[in-house]
């Protein structure tokens, strides 16, 4: 046999005791692991407490039927082989057993030979399944380190890209992050999912990746832009866009980042910008990304203008409320500002904490 029959155990249930007997004697003596019951309620507790390879069940037990011991342990474990006999049994005996998944049907009396033949099979056919469930075991545990090493990478590029309008533009470092984090404060406050979370944190991290297109010297000018020059800081939506639109988001997070980019300076009455959009043309998470990064860029200090009271800064998504900004976004930000007791260096601290607990890698 293809194991040592010591390994193999089986569980032989027959209430007749001169079937009984000499069948676990003769299974003893061919080495193998052998436990006996009289009773189908004694044979199933064997069964649950010894987790044999291979039943061997009497059809006709009277508290236990064959069949019910037979749905039972193909129940409990589908892998366990059953061979069902009887002295009695008729066709649509053998029909259902085998229906219900027994390996094989045996006449009474037993033959010697043709048992261990079939039992012979039995351990050759579990054998090989756990062999093939050992060998999906294998490739999903392959699947998932290979999964958790590209989500890795994935969320490390993301990291990477995020951080070069950062070297470029000093006085705006750590926004892009601290907008994704309070983002996804807003988000969960709203009660988005964890994958809606991790969207609304990538859409954060790049949302100004745009601004690489712009002048360092516009970047950082410590005045107030003219026209011309604010006209030109408007390109960078249009342009993170351009420069992330490739990336398959949809088959990392299920969704096309670069769309909320591409909107997170649009407003909901159509004021802003690159294209105008209006509140049923814009996603949900740009809705949420808008008011994170005007509640950041108010809070922070500029080139041109000291950090904005936190006060003024409410009031500024409060005026907007439904007009700019989603009124369900600014509600959950106004919370999260209150329950913070209006420290805003509290609140991207906190938020800060709970982001990436949320979202480990």
């Amino acid at each position: 046999m293809a194991a040592d029959n010591g390994d193999i155990k089986i569980l032989v249930i027959d209430d007749e005791q001169e079937v009984l007997e000499p069948t676990c004697s003769l299974l003893r003596r061919k080495g193998f692991d052998v436990y006996q019951a009289s009773s189908g309620e004694e044979g199933m507790d064997l069964f649950e407490r010894k987790a044999p390879s291979i039943v061997l069940t009497d059809i006709n037990i009277p508290d236990l039927s064959g069949i019910e011991i037979l749905k039972l342990v193909k129940k409990a474990s589908p892998t366990t082989q059953v061979i069902v006999f009887s002295g009695l049994g008729t066709t649509d005996d053998i029909i259902t057993a085998l229906r219900l998944g027994a390996s094989d049907y045996i006449m009474k009396p037993l033959n010697i030979g043709l048992l261990i033949h079939n039992i012979t099979r039995c351990i050759e056919r579990h054998e090989l399944i756990m062999e093939r469930i050992g060998r999906k075991k294998t490739l999903e545990k392959m699947v998932r380190e290979r999964t958790a090493a590209l989500t890795t990478t994935f969320y490390e590029t993301v990291k990477a890209l995020g951080l070069l309008t950062e070297k470029r533009d000093p006085y705006t470092a750590g926004h892009q992050d601290r907008v994704a984090l309070l983002a996804m404060a807003i988000g969960r406050k709203m009660g988005l999912t964890e994958k809606e979370l991790k969207i609304i944190h990538v859409a954060g991290l790049l949302h100004d990746i745009g601004k690489v297109a712009i002048p360092v010297e516009l970047l950082t000018k410590p005045s107030e832009l003219t026209d011309l020059e604010a006209q030109l800081i408007k390109v960078h939506p249009q342009a993170g866009f351009d420069i992330i639109k490739d990336i398959p988001f949809v088959e990392s997070l299920g969704k096309d980042v670069s769309i909320i980019v591409l909107q997170h300076h649009e407003r909901l009455d159509g004021s802003g910008y690159p294209a105008g959009l209006k509140a049923d043309d814009l996603e949900l998470e740009t809705k949420i990304l808008s008011v994170s990064d005007v509640v950041e860029a108010m809070s922070s200090h500029r080139p041109y203008r000291a950090a904005i009271d936190i006060s003024a800064t409410k009031a500024e998504i409060a005026d907007g409320s439904n007009i700019l900004y989603a009124p369900e976004c600014v509600d959950a930000c106004l919370q999260l500002i209150e329950e913070n007791d209006n420290d805003i260096i509290r609140l991207f601290d906190l938020s800060a904490k709970t982001g990436r607990n949320h979202l480990r890698v």
